[in-house]
């Protein structure tokens, strides 16, 4: 029993350890994101090189469904498009960058000009809600395909990269019918986008928020002192009871010594 609760202590010692030592991270990774967001408040804050962003809107999702005209489609005889149908692959061409599309329904399908209704399954797609992360790139190695985080008035955008011309780059949002209205130019680039952790912008923007962070930091101490109460607890309990049985073998040694003693002072008288 001592031995199974000798071990249990060590697994939770080792866990408590583990997870102060990774919200201690958090914490710290956030403040720094704070603070620095508070100093610069023209460019969103990087740590170690890595900007991480919330994202707000759906505009480089795979979800939502597109409209591609005949006109749109690129690499397909007049034949070709007449034989199409729904679960078929098409592609459409934005700039030098072209997109990968699967047909999920077809509109007026009899017609010259049908209407093709689409999905993008993209590898690099990004969910609204989501936590991004982008790194520091030297803007001459950008190419289309590219999807890059950049700011706009007030704003940090992520979009993909459709061609590189002498004005800047050409993007637009994966979601979006339409390229974006200028070109972004190179000094307003964040980043280039390499991954995303789904769902946990939302949890990031609320532990930025003093609730938030009244939590994050409240419920892991609280935890930690209530731990360190019960263990305490535990072996003062575990210690008087010890003591207690010490007491009652000391009694027990000197009564049996007293008894060993009787005979020897009869024998003398």
């Amino acid at each position: 029993m001592k031995k199974k609760s000798s071990t249990l202590h060590k697994i939770v010692t080792i866990v408590g350890a583990v997870l102060c030592a990774i919200f201690g991270l958090l914490f710290l990774f956030n403040l720094i994101i704070i603070v620095k967001g508070l100093v610069n408040k023209d460019a969103p804050p990087s740590v170690f090189g890595v900007t991480p962003m919330v994202v707000r809107t759906g505009s480089m999702s795979s979800d939502k469904q597109h409209i591609v005209k005949v006109d749109e489609l690129a690499d397909v005889t007049p034949e070709q498009i007449k034989s199409l149908k729904v679960g078929d692959t098409v592609y459409t061409q934005y700039g030098d960058y072209k997109v990968e599309n699967v047909i999920v329904s077809i509109q007026s399908p009899n017609s010259e000009t049908p209407v093709f209704i689409t999905e993008r399954h993209a590898k690099d797609h990004i969910e609204a809600g989501d936590l991004i992360f982008s790194v520091k790139k030297d803007t001459g190695e950008l190419k289309p395909g590219d999807v890059i985080s950049y700011l706009e008035n007030d704003y940090v955008v992520t979009h993909r990269i459709l061609s590189v011309t002498p004005e800047g780059f050409v993007t637009k949002g994966d979601a979006n019918n339409g390229i974006d209205k200028d070109p972004v130019k190179p000094e307003n680039v964040v980043g280039l986008y390499k991954s995303r952790i789904p769902a946990m912008g939302e949890f990031i923007f609320f532990l930025q928020k003093p609730v938030g962070m009244a939590i994050f930091i409240g419920v892991p101490v609280v935890a930690f002192i209530a731990y360190e109460v019960i263990r305490s607890v535990k072996n003062a309990d575990k210690e008087s009871s010890e003591n207690e049985e010490l007491r009652k073998e000391l009694e027990r040694l000197r009564a049996l010594a007293k008894e060993k003693e009787k005979p020897s002072a009869n024998t003398e008288e």
